[in-house]
Order: C-alpha cells, then structure tokens, then sequence
C-alpha cells in the first residue's frame, strides 16, 4: 500500500445516535458497536487518493464506488476502533465501544469486471454458466460460483456446471471474480430454473443405485460376468422386475397390445420389447408368415390363435436385411400399426446381425460377438440373444446358452413360445437362432416350408430417441412407466 500523504481539509463529522446500526444520511456508512454500548460522537474522515499518489478529504457523503479500493493498511482510528469493508456491499464498518476518531483510505483502483453471464445448456439436473469478465488494474485468478446459499466454489475457468440439481426448480446463482490481488469484482446474480422434464434413460439409470437394485444392474468393467458396455439392464424373475412401459397409447389403462417391457439403457436410448407376443393385426399375414401358433401354454394374456408363426427369412438365407419379416412384417405392418407421433420417437439404430456359431456361449461370450461385423439400419428388430441371456438372475450368467431351461423362472425376458432372435448362425448361411419353449436357446433353418411347427413367432423390439422424456408410473404391469 502507498505511504499516507494527507492534504488538510475540513473533517466531515458523523454524529451517530444510540442505536446499534447507524447510517448517515444518504448513504451506507454503518457504525456497528460490538459490545452493544451506545456510541456517541464518533468521526470518520474519508480519504481520497489522487492521481499524483496524494490523498485528500472527501466532502461526498457517500462511500466510493467503481475506481477505488478500501485501503486496510492505511485506514485507523485513535482510540482502538476497527474498521472493516464490506466489498458485497460497499460500505465501511466501525467496531468500537466509544467515542473515536478514524480515517478512512481509499486508493486508486481499477477492479475486475463481470460484464454479463450467458446461461449454456440447462437440463433437469444440470446449470452451465459462462462468464464474460475483463481485468482491472491486475489479471483475472479466480471465478467463484455460488448456488443458492451454498459455499463459493473456485475455479479458475469461465464456464462452470452446477451439477446433481432437481427437475423444475428456480435456483438463484451468483457468481464474482478475484483478481492476483485478492480485489473482488461485482458480484453478478442470476436466476434460473432447471429444466422440470425428465429424460426417460436418466429416470432409469436414476433408479440404480447398486448392482441389483430395482432390478438394475450397471454393466462396467466391474460386473463379473456382464457385458462391459456400460449398458444398464434389467434382470431376474418376471414378478421381481417393475420394467413395464406403455407405448403407442395414452388411455388410462394400458391396451395389452401397447405394452411393453424395458430391456435396459444403452448410452442415452431406452430399448423396448414387446411385453407379449403380437397379433396378426399388428405384425400381418403377409411378408413372412407362415400360420397361427394356436397351440402350447405359456405365462401370457394372447389368444394365441391370434399369434402368428413366421420365418426368419422366406428366401432360405440368413442375410437379415432382405429378408420380408424384417422390410415387411416388422418395418411396415408393425411400425404403420403405431401411428406417425410413437413412429417418431423410435430410433433408426444400428444393429449387429453377425451372431455367433453355437449356443454353447454364455451371455458375455455372445454379446461380444453381437457387437461386431455385419449390421443393419432400421427401426424394428428383434431381441438379441445377449438381451436374453442378461435378463436372467445375474446368477445364470455363467450358464451356456443351450443350457438356459434352468433359467426360466429367473428371467423376465422368457414368455414360454418358440420365439426368434435377431442372431444368426455365422457359421451357416441358412440358420438362425431362437429360444424354445423350454428357454434353450439352439440353431434353426431361417424357414420351414410345410412344416409350420418348426417356424417361430416374434417380439419387435425397438430403442426409442434420447429426447423422450418420462412422464410418470412406477414400472408395474398395473401401472407402467408413461412417456411424453
């Protein structure tokens, strides 16, 4: 701090009444008296630097603003006061118990400057901020967050995201720079609310909160036996799994035909499979059709002489992209049975139709093989058999594929029909794969002409956009998840 060079000019005096909190007229000189005794006949002296590094008196009746800096070394009273600067606010604060005398310095100063504040991305958890601020007399070393009346955060970036927040709520932010002086800039204070819509993949990763729990299981690189694709999927018994949602309908009570289940989150879509095996009038008697399952028992609602059977593939081959089940039953009858608005919120995504050679595999092993090679883009497809093996108790994980009967009754995903896969065989090129009745999962051709039993039925299953927002339920079959 500079030396004191006083110019003498009359004293203002502050006659201060018997009050603990006293301001002059007009202005925000405060005298705070700590032992809380009256305070009689105190003086402050403001004192001015020039620009030739003098000081002078100040005649104004109000404390400096922009330009100036509380000067705390040279500042002082005569008998034992303290003085202390209220930079928040812009006023001088006296500590004493009786009469006193003080002078009080300000320098020459150019602070720090927050000019404005632009509002980045706002999600229903999540604040971005970036801040436009410009030197004063000395650089920029810090930015300081603060977030209703919580503790200022440092950083020495301009951009910072308040994080971990609640959908829809108004938080007030306020936000100042420091410079290598330790001068504080004005403080700028926003106001600004989240977003009060959920993202369906957000509200189900928030409900995993350890392996296992609500039936949700984080695939990393630490789940023994996972798929280490950082998915997050359901698993275990039908009964223990709440990963119904309705699709394509808004009514009260969910139509059997519009209900689905959720086979996990995968980066930020949600992928559905239907909850039960479709009718002919939603996936037709066309393409590759081939007759009604009318017979076998199984755990759900369907008539089945309403169920079709079909081929993999008419054609023989088990090049999925050509075959009329994909293009025909599933992309055309079944997509135009949903309506322009549900049609919309289902992704064109990228599926891998490599598959594997053997279902002595555990659900690891195919899933690895599920994720490379030949693929295809569309909307509709069907479960692979990874997704099958996953859904069972994290405890069949180890079991081969073609040993999956011992799984039935620990997974969701079982419905208890013969039912295709999307995988087919890589070592052939008329074969695919799908699970029996008895939950095994084995090789079979693309399409049996005549012999209608050996043919399966289907569930479309299909990943939705990552705009879809939740919109409300718990997961039950009684009172599904509703989407916006």
């Amino acid at each position: 701090m500079k030396k004191k060079v006083v110019l003498s000019l009359p004293i203002i005096v502050l006659i201060i009444s018997s009050v603990l909190y006293i301001f002059s007229s007009d202005n925000n000189n405060e005298i705070v008296n700590s032992k809380k005794e009256v305070v009689n006949n105190s003086f402050l002296t403001l004192m001015l630097e020039q620009s030739d590094g003098t000081y002078q008196e100040s005649t104004s009746n109000t404390w400096p603003g922009e330009g100036y800096i509380f000067n705390s070394e040279l500042s002082s009273c005569q008998n034992g006061g303290e003085l202390d600067y209220d930079s928040e606010n812009n006023k001088v604060i006296l500590y004493s118990n009786k009469s006193d005398g003080c002078y009080v310095y300000f320098d020459l100063y150019t602070k720090p400057q927050i000019n404005s504040i632009n509002l980045g991305e706002v999600t229903n958890n999540s604040i971005t901020i970036t801040v436009s601020a410009t030197n004063g007399t000395n650089q920029i070393s810090n930015y300081y967050y603060i977030i209703n009346d919580g503790v200022p955060i440092s950083t020495t970036s301009n951009t910072y995201t308040f994080s971990g927040l609640n959908s829809g709520q108004t938080y007030q932010i306020r936000v100042y720079v420091v410079d290598t002086n330790g001068v504080q800039s004005n403080v700028y204070p926003l106001s600004v609310q989240t977003d009060d819509t959920v993202l369906l993949a957000d509200y189900i990763k928030d409900l995993y909160t350890s392996q296992g729990s609500n039936g949700l299981y984080y695939h990393n690189s630490s789940l023994a036996n996972g798929a280490g694709d950082n998915s997050y999927r359901y698993a275990g018994a039908s009964d223990d799994v709440n990963n119904y949602i309705c699709f394509g309908s808004t009514s009260s009570t969910c139509p059997s035909d519009n209900l689905y289940r959720i086979i996990g989150v995968f980066g930020n879509q949600v992928k559905l499979i239907l909850a039960d095996y479709p009718t002919t009038s939603q996936t037709g008697t066309g393409g590759a059709y081939s007759w009604i399952y009318d017979s076998g028992g199984y755990p759900g609602n369907q008539d089945l002489t309403t169920v079709g059977v079909y081929c993999w593939n008419p054609s023989g081959t088990n090049t999925w992209s050509n075959s009329t089940l994909t293009t025909t039953n599933l992309n055309s009858t079944f997509l135009n049975s949903l309506g322009a608005t549900y049609r919309n919120q289902i992704s064109d995504a990228t599926w891998y139709v490599n598959g594997y050679s053997t279902s002595s595999a555990t659900a690891a092993t195919w899933h690895d093989n599920e994720s490379t090679g030949t693929t295809w883009t569309g909307k509709i497809g069907l479960m692979y058999v990874s997704d099958y093996g996953f859904a069972a108790s994290s405890s069949y994980w180890t079991t081969n594929m073609s040993s999956y009967s011992s799984a039935v009754n620990s997974n969701w995903m079982y419905m208890g029909l013969v039912e295709w896969a999307i995988s087919r065989d890589s070592s052939s090129a008329s074969s695919a794969f799908r699970v029996g009745n008895n939950g095994i999962v084995g090789i079979f051709d693309v399409c049996h002409y005549g012999g209608y039993s050996l043919n399966a039925t289907v569930r479309p299953v299909f990943y939705l956009t990552s705009s879809v927002t939740y919109a409300g339920g718990t997961g039950t079959s009684s009172d599904p998840i509703r989407i916006n």
